[in-house]
């Protein structure tokens, strides 16, 4: 199928799975591309999106340059090859995956610093938001959520998608958790984060609870224990494979 849009002619290769726009793969005589076309009601959050890449991209966060915009309609993006660090890190939960997330987080959150400890956060902080490039450096992308709050929130979000994907709560994940957290500490010059963090996590966890029926029960016990133990006496006993070290 072939669109025009941006004064070009791009033939759609691939969509991409994505709840809330349509997201695809595309092709013109330059190169590959990734085009988002955005519904409602998303499409209100479309221009904090591509200013959030454009600034990022210039001060080099790595997130996919933002090439062409229409407002409400239409973001035309570099295309990052890669895998996802969902899939990525549930096959081996690496300690260098931990360091990644916490240099871009680090990096994107001080970027837009403001005086009194909030910044721009990036959203729907997951996993699958972030993709790897073969040549290894982590990519952010889907920042349409972006909104300011407490970073803690965006770390949080992160570590219950650590915890809560297959394998859940291993001994392995909780540790890249507290691996996450020191490093992004170490990072910001904030040695005060975990307890804050692990609230968010619990915060994070009864909120994935709502849209996981089968698991809701599990994800609340675990949020209640993480606020009872914290990260390091909650992954006491746990000790499913799935990670090497």
């Amino acid at each position: 199928m072939i669109v025009h849009l941006f004064g070009r002619k791009l033939r759609l290769l691939h969509r991409f799975k994505s709840r809330k726009n349509r997201i695809y793969l595309v092709e013109s005589e330059e190169g590959r591309y990734v085009l988002k076309l955005y519904r409602a009601p998303h499409h209100l959050c479309s221009g904090v999106e591509y200013r959030v890449l454009r600034k990022a991209h210039r001060k080099r966060t790595a997130v996919p340059q933002p090439l062409a915009f229409a407002e409400g309609r239409a973001l035309l993006m570099e295309y990052i090859p890669g895998e996802n660090l969902c899939d990525l890190l549930n096959r081996h939960c690496l300690p260098e995956y931990a360091d990644q997330l916490a240099q871009w987080f680090g990096s994107f959150h001080q970027l837009f610093e403001e005086p009194g400890g909030t910044t721009l956060l990036r959203g729907d902080s997951n996993l699958r938001n972030f993709l790897i490039h073969p040549a290894g450096e982590l990519y952010g992308i889907d920042l349409e959520e972006a909104e300011r709050g407490d970073p803690a929130r965006d770390i949080g979000r992160i570590c219950a998608s650590i915890l809560n994907t297959d394998p859940m709560f291993t001994k392995q994940k909780f540790a890249l958790c507290r691996r996450l957290i020191s490093c992004y500490g170490r990072i910001t010059e904030r040695d005060d984060l975990e307890l804050t963090v692990t609230g968010q996590i619990a915060r994070a966890l009864r909120e994935a609870s709502r849209y996981r029926p089968g698991q809701r029960r599990y994800l609340l016990r675990q949020a209640r224990l993480l606020e009872q133990k914290g990260l390091d006496r909650a992954a006491r006993g746990k000790g499913q494979p799935g990670c090497r070290w």
